[in-house]
C-alpha cells in the first residue's frame, strides 16, 4: 500500500510539472523592446493595396521590400550609416548619415538617374534638446520636440508659403520604435509626426502666403497586448481637397 501511494504521488507530480511546462510554452514571456514590425499593409480609399515586408538581424533592419523595390540598410554599431534604394537591381537613391552624440547632424542623399548623380546635403542644427532647424531643397524647417522625441510643432517654409503643424500623440508604442536607429534617421523628415516614439492621434496645419489652406490628419488605432498598433485608420482633410482615409495594418515578430 505504501509503495502504491508513493507511485501515485510521483505520477501526480509529473502531471503537474508537465502541465506547468506546457503553460510556460503557451504563454512565453515577451521582451517588449524586441518587438519589431515584419509586415506593413496600406489600403487606400479606392482599395489599392501596398505591402512592405521587413528583414532583421535581431532588431537591426537589414532590408525592406515592396513589390520590385527594396531598401538595404547598413549599420555602424547601433546607428544606421547608409540606406540604398533599388528598383529591381538598379540603385536609384542613397542616404548617408553623420552623427554627433548619437544624433544625426548631416544627411547626404544621392539620386541616380540617366545622367550624372544628383548629390545634396542636409545639415541639422540642434539649437537645444527640443529645437531643431534644417533646410532641405531650399525649404526651411523649424521643429520643436517633446521630451520623448515627438514633433510637437513644426514650421515649413517653401518660398512664399509658410505651413505650421501642431501634432498630438497617444501614449502607446510606435510600430518602428524598437528598430535600431530607424527613428533617428526618419523622424525629423515627417513634420506630420508619422515617425515618433508614440503614435500620431491628430495633426493640424495652417498654410499662409500665396496658397492659404488648412489641413488635418486624425487617426484611430487598434492595439495589441503589448501596446503596439495592429490597425490604424487615418483620415485626411483639407480645405483644398476632398476628405479621404487610408487603413494601415501592422504585423510583428511577437
Amino acid at each position: 500500500m505504501k509503495k502504491l501511494i508513493i507511485s501515485s504521488l510521483a505520477i501526480f507530480a509529473l502531471i503537474n510539472c508537465s502541465s506547468s511546462d506546457d503553460s510556460v510554452e503557451e504563454n512565453p514571456v515577451v521582451d517588449p523592446t524586441t518587438i519589431v514590425p515584419t509586415k506593413f499593409t496600406e489600403i487606400t480609399q479606392d482599395n489599392q493595396t501596398y505591402v512592405t515586408e521587413y528583414k532583421y538581424d535581431g532588431t537591426k533592419l537589414l532590408e525592406e521590400t515592396s513589390g520590385n523595390k527594396k531598401t538595404v540598410y547598413t549599420y555602424n554599431g547601433d546607428l544606421i550609416s547608409k540606406t540604398e534604394d533599388y528598383t529591381g537591381t538598379n540603385l536609384t537613391y542613397k542616404r548617408q548619415f553623420v552623427y554627433t552624440n548619437g544624433r544625426v547632424t548631416s544627411e547626404t542623399t544621392t539620386t541616380y538617374n540617366s545622367t550624372l548623380p544628383l548629390v545634396t546635403t542636409i545639415a541639422f542644427q540642434y539649437l537645444s534638446d527640443n529645437h531643431v532647424t534644417f533646410t532641405k531643397n531650399g525649404e526651411g524647417n523649424d521643429i520643436y520636440l517633446s521630451n520623448n522625441g515627438n514633433i510637437k510643432i513644426a514650421t515649413w517654409s517653401p518660398g512664399s508659403v509658410i505651413r505650421t503643424f501642431t501634432n498630438t500623440y497617444d501614449g502607446q508604442n510606435n510600430p518602428y520604435k524598437n528598430i535600431k536607429g530607424y527613428l533617428k534617421i526618419n523622424f525629423l523628415l515627417s513634420l506630420e509626426g508619422d515617425y515618433a516614439s508614440n503614435n500620431l492621434v491628430n495633426s493640424s496645419s495652417v498654410q499662409t502666403g500665396a496658397v492659404p489652406a488648412t489641413y488635418g490628419n486624425s487617426a484611430v488605432h487598434t492595439y495589441n497586448g503589448h501596446d503596439f498598433p495592429t490597425k490604424t485608420v487615418m483620415t485626411f482633410t483639407s480645405s483644398l481637397h476632398a476628405t479621404n482615409s487610408h487603413t494601415y495594418m501592422y504585423e510583428y515578430n511577437k
